[in-house]
């Protein structure tokens, strides 16, 4: 599987994980625009933010683009781990996993813990980043599409306003990672 698929595979089942969890309606349109990442080049760490205390949910977690940077730093670090390791694709897979859980089995497997590390990333702060960021785009791009009337009440208000500031730069290193 190369490392496109990959990625855009993670991305979407994070995605319906997502959905399941808040039931937002969503079409795969929404979710595929709202998910593609990954190219496949290793990358650099991104410099860290000031140190604070490990997020309990996704909800927790405050969406910066210095988090989010190192979010698809990590991405592109695990599509190529799995590219090289096909036996790691169902470590990866979120399934209907919470953030935690899934976190916890990414830890347990080190070469995907590794890989996250190199972006800068815990594998907690990786898990509820991709709820977080995932689930808000396809809220704000399903509300945008018509196929809801306002945002659901689980999608934390920081979330959205920084997705609607950052929405196009977000989409744009979407684009690129899928391209990539």
């Amino acid at each position: 599987m190369n490392a496109k698929l990959l990625s855009l595979s993670l991305a979407v089942t994070l995605a319906l994980a997502a959905c399941a969890k808040t039931e937002t309606p969503a079409t795969d349109a929404t979710a595929s625009n709202a998910t593609a990442v990954a190219p496949a080049a290793p990358t650099a760490p991104v410099a860290p933010e000031a140190p604070v205390a490990p997020a309990a949910s996704a909800a927790d977690v405050e969406l910066t683009m210095a988090k989010v940077d190192a979010w698809f730093a990590a991405s592109k670090n695990l599509a190529i781990a799995e590219q090289s390791d096909a036996s790691l694709d169902s470590a990866m897979n979120a399934s209907e996993e919470d953030g935690a859980k899934y976190a916890a089995r990414l830890e347990a497997t080190p070469k995907l813990r590794e890989a996250i590390e190199e972006a800068g990333m815990s594998t907690r702060d990786y898990a509820l980043t991709s709820e977080a960021l995932v689930s808000t785009l396809m809220a704000v791009g399903a509300v945008d599409a018509g196929l809801l009337k306002e945002i659901p009440a689980e999608i934390d208000p920081q979330h959205v306003e920084f997705v609607k500031q950052h929405r196009a730069e977000i989409e744009k290193k979407m684009t690129a990672g899928a391209e990539g």
